[in-house]
């Protein structure tokens, strides 16, 4: 951890797999799984993988202050790529790892439809958790118009950032914001003719999810144009 330049990175990213089991493990059933090596198998494997995640997430959550931990869920691999799949026991699991470390900072970038509501709920009682963007498999036009009006209805825009990218070219992230900021302008549309916001409103809110949350969450800090 003393290797990370806290001055210059704001995160550190991985993704969660929802094959893996996760849980605290003694050091003594680490022992005795790392015997076992040589003829290790998927409960070991789980073993390894909570033993070594739970050991990053205590020494990161000492530096909570400096650095966010950011982790995909929802995607996995496929023999050609990858499908959106994700249990409600790693749901859970995660859940429960979030509120061993309230001194870290989660945000998770979700490929998964389903599981929008779930993840909303856990953000609503996990005050170190947020949800960012539309990952992955999660990213087409109705499936981002669903995602983006559940999490306004309930999560706080303190809690949510309206756009995220890992596109592999500036190209492709551009032509994501757009389709990002035309679906939004949609859906926020619809509240005003619903009645939920006003015009006033709804221009707060994009603001809030696509300029203000992303400072607060992350201490992002927009770069000053030249004079």
């Amino acid at each position: 951890m003393t290797s990370i330049p806290y001055d210059k990175v704001l995160s550190t990213a991985t993704h969660v797999s929802t094959d893996i089991h996760y849980r605290l493990v003694s050091d003594s059933e680490i022992e005795q799984a790392l015997s076992r090596r040589a003829r290790a198998g998927s409960a070991e494997r789980d073993l390894y993988a909570s033993y070594v995640n739970n050991a990053f997430l205590d020494a990161l959550e000492a530096r909570g202050d400096q650095i966010a931990y950011q982790f995909s869920f929802g995607a996995e691999p496929l023999p050609y790529e990858t499908g959106s799949r994700l249990s409600q026991t790693s749901v859970a699991q995660m859940a429960d790892i979030i509120s061993r470390h309230p001194k870290l900072r989660f945000q998770c970038f979700l490929a998964s439809r389903h599981a929008n509501q779930s993840l909303c709920t856990m953000v609503r009682e996990l005050p170190n958790l947020s949800l960012a963007g539309y990952w992955w498999h999660n990213f087409f036009p109705d499936v981002i118009r669903q995602v983006m009006t559940e999490r306004l209805d309930m999560v706080p825009l303190n809690k949510q950032v309206g756009f995220f990218s890992d596109a592999y070219c500036a190209e492709w992230t551009y032509a994501k914001v757009i389709l990002v900021r035309k679906i939004m302008a949609q859906v926020l549309a619809g509240k005003i003719d619903q009645g939920q916001y006003s015009r006033d409103e709804a221009l707060a809110i994009a603001r809030a999810i696509l300029y203000e949350s992303p400072q607060l969450l992350l201490g992002m800090r927009p770069r000053k144009r030249p004079s």
